[in-house]
């Protein structure tokens, strides 16, 4: 124990103190070649997120949250991109679709949206495999000042149930990389609803 002792304190000793390490702070000058790490690789259970189902999909309490007392949006799809908006709306509007129960008195809950038809355009154009569900993290976005969320369905999670064991997935092809080059990530992002955004039918 004694000689354990010594030890610690010979390390703690010959330790750089934290304020010479402040010192010694590299200056980075060149981004190019890093990634920006998708968040996908990490536990996002409290993030926002839409789910789809062969037959539905569904917008987790943390999209919800990003618009407060909001009952209704518009989908939007870019085939092309293969992207999907939701964007806040009223009821009223041409195309709305109830994304939550509740409102008014009630607390908002989100609920599911069946959508058949709508889900198996989308499988369909994804060649997803309509026996599994697919995860789609949501990205804040503008558009001429408007809120909207944006998902890019190319990067998704997919659970797959294995017995009583629910397993999921990423694409293969994530394998050899963390994530989007940091000068093309910022673009990736940016909206334009002209570019071939359509809204869905209703669900």
């Amino acid at each position: 124990m004694e000689a354990e002792s010594e030890r610690l304190e010979q390390i703690i000793k010959e330790a750089i103190p934290f304020s010479e390490h402040e010192e010694a702070t590299e200056t980075i000058i060149n981004l190019a070649g890093y990634q920006v790490t998708k968040g996908e690789l990490f536990s996002h259970i409290r993030e926002p997120a839409m789910t789809l189902w062969e037959n539905k999909v569904k917008f987790n309490m943390a999209c919800l949250r990003r618009f407060p007392g909001v009952t209704h949006i518009q989908i939007l799809i870019c085939p092309e991109k293969k992207r999907i908006i939701i964007r806040p709306c009223d009821p009223d509007t041409p195309d709305s679709l109830r994304w939550s129960s509740g409102g008014k008195s009630k607390e908002i809950k989100n609920r599911d949206m069946l959508c058949k038809i709508f889900a198996a355009k989308v499988f369909d154009l994804m060649s997803w495999d309509n026996r599994y569900r697919y995860k789609i993290m949501g990205r804040p976005a503008t558009y001429k000042n408007e809120m909207l969320f944006l998902f890019k369905l190319t990067d998704f999670e997919v659970f797959v149930n294995s017995g009583k064991k629910k397993r999921s997935y990423l694409p293969g092809e994530w394998r050899d990389y963390f994530g989007v080059p940091v000068e093309e990530h910022e673009d990736s992002y940016k909206i334009d609803l002209a570019e071939g955004y359509i809204t869905t039918d209703k669900m």
